[in-house]
C-alpha cells in the first residue's frame, strides 16, 4: 500500500479523500472554455474548503488549459480596498505572465517608474491592458475604489480575452471583502454588489468563493436578496464521515475500528483535525484507543492552546461567557440565562454577535451549538475543566 503523508497543508492529490464528486463536477464546469459559471464553497473553518480551490488549481493548470489564480482575502495586512485590489492585480498578471511571454514578474513591474514601465509592456500583449495597470499604480484617492474594482476585475478578462485563456478567479474567504475599508471606514455590502455588476459582464473569466462563516455566506450568496444568489453554483463542504476518516488514517496507520471511532468522535470528521492527531499517532508505538484518548487531550493542553486561545481572548467578556456555557451543555437561551443570572434578550443578543463571528450556530429554533466542536471540547476541558475523559 503506497502511504501518503499527515499534511497541516491544504490536501492535494491522493491525500484528498471524499470529494471527488465535487471535484468532479467543479471541473467539468470550470474547464468549459464556453461556461462563466462558478462555485461558492461554504462551511465550518478547517473543514477543507482551501484544499478543494488548490486541488481546483492544481488539476485546471495540469491539463485543462485554463489560467487559475488563486486569492485568500485572509492574506490582506492593510484590509483596504486599494490593498486588495492591486494585490489581486499582480495575482493575475503573474498568472498569465507565460501567456504573454513577458520577462518581468509583475512586483518588478510594480517597482519600475510609470515611463519606464510603458515601454516595456507596449512591446508585450499587455498593451491591451496599460491602461487598467497604470490606473492601478498611479490612483490612490478613496474616491477611486469603485473604478480600482473594475480595472482590477477587468484585468482578468481582457487577459483572457487576450490570450484566448479563460480565467479561473479562485477567492478564498471571499465574504471578508466586506470588511476592507477607505480612510479606515468599512465599505460594508456595497462592495459585493460591485463586484457582482462587474461579474455580470464577463464572458472569459469565472469566479468561485469560499467563505466560513454562515451568515457571510448568507449575505453574499445564500440568500435571496444577496447579491450573488443563484448566480453561483453553492456546495456545502462538509466533515468527513467515519468511513473516510478510517481511509486516510489507514493510509498511514495500522490503526484498530475502536481507535478510528475514538478519534472520529474527538475530530468529528474535520480535516485539519484527523491530519494533526494522525501526525501524532505516527509517533506512538501503540494505536489503542487508551493511547488515542490521553494524545487527544494532549492536543487540546498544548496545540489546542496555541489554536484556541487568541480566538478565544478576542471575544468580548459576555460572548466569553456564553460560549462557556454551549460548552458545558446548555444550549437554549433559557438555560444560559438563568446558569448566568442574565436576562434572556441580553443572551439572544450575544447570541447573534457569536453567529455573525462564526462561532454559534442556530441547529434549530431555540438551539445552539458551537460551529466546532474541537473547540468546544478545549474550553470545556481545559478552560472550565468540567468533563471528566473517561466517560
Amino acid at each position: 500500500m503506497i502511504t501518503m503523508p499527515f499534511t497541516l497543508k491544504p490536501a492535494k492529490a491522493e491525500e484528498f479523500v471524499n470529494r471527488e464528486e465535487l471535484l468532479g463536477e467543479m471541473l467539468s464546469e470550470l474547464s468549459d472554455s464556453d461556461s462563466t459559471v462558478g462555485y461558492a464553497l461554504y462551511g465550518r473553518r478547517r473543514v477543507g474548503k482551501t484544499s478543494v480551490l488548490k486541488e481546483i488549481q492544481r488539476k485546471l493548470e495540469e491539463s485543462h488549459g485554463c489560467v487559475v489564480v488563486y486569492f485568500s482575502v485572509w492574506g490582506l495586512i492593510e484590509y483596504s480596498v486599494e490593498e486588495f485590489c492591486r494585490k489581486l492585480s499582480l495575482e493575475i498578471l503573474e498568472a498569465y505572465r507565460k501567456e504573454l511571454g513577458l520577462k518581468f514578474r509583475a512586483r518588478e513591474l510594480m517597482e519600475m517608474p510609470l515611463s519606464l514601465l510603458g515601454k516595456i509592456l507596449e512591446e508585450t500583449e499587455l498593451r491591451v491592458v496599460y491602461g487598467e495597470f497604470e490606473f492601478l499604480l498611479s490612483r490612490k484617492t478613496p474616491d477611486d475604489s469603485g473604478l480600482l474594482l473594475e480595472h482590477c476585475f477587468g484585468l482578468s478578462e481582457k487577459l483572457a480575452k487576450a490570450t484566448g485563456r479563460k480565467c479561473v478567479l479562485l477567492l478564498d474567504e471571499f465574504p471578508s471583502v466586506i470588511d476592507l475599508k477607505i480612510e479606515n471606514k468599512k465599505v460594508g455590502e456595497g462592495i459585493l454588489k460591485k463586484i457582482r455588476t462587474i461579474f455580470e459582464d464577463w464572458e472569459k473569466t469565472t469566479l468561485c468563493i469560499s467563505g466560513s462563516v454562515r451568515s457571510t455566506m448568507d449575505l453574499t450568496v445564500l440568500s435571496a436578496g444577496s447579491p450573488f444568489y443563484r448566480q453561483l453554483v453553492a456546495k456545502e463542504v462538509k466533515p468527513l464521515g467515519i468511513e473516510h476518516v478510517r481511509k486516510l488514517l489507514r493510509q498511514n496507520l495500522k490503526i484498530p475500528d475502536e481507535s478510528v471511532e475514538e478519534l472520529y468522535s474527538f475530530s468529528a470528521g474535520i480535516p485539519f483535525y484527523v491530519h494533526f492527531l494522525g501526525r501524532m499517532l505516527e509517533r506512538k508505538s501503540e494505536k489503542t484507543p487508551e493511547v488515542v484518548r490521553a494524545m487527544e487531550k494532549e492536543f487540546l493542553a498544548e496545540e489546542g492552546n496555541l489554536l484556541f486561545r487568541e480566538e478565544f481572548n478576542s471575544l468580548g467578556a459576555g460572548e466569553k461567557a456564553i460560549v462557556m456555557e454551549i460548552a458545558l451543555g446548555r444550549n437554549s437561551p433559557k438555560e444560559i440565562s438563568a446558569s448566568l443570572g442574565a436576562r434572556v434578550s441580553n443572551v439572544n443578543t450575544f447570541l447573534n454577535y457569536l453567529i455573525n463571528k462564526g462561532y454559534v450556530a442556530r441547529k434549530e429554533k431555540g438551539v445552539y451549538s458551537l460551529e466546532d466542536p474541537v473547540f468546544g471540547r478545549w474550553v470545556r476541558v481545559i478552560l472550565v475543566g468540567g468533563e471528566n475523559w473517561g466517560e
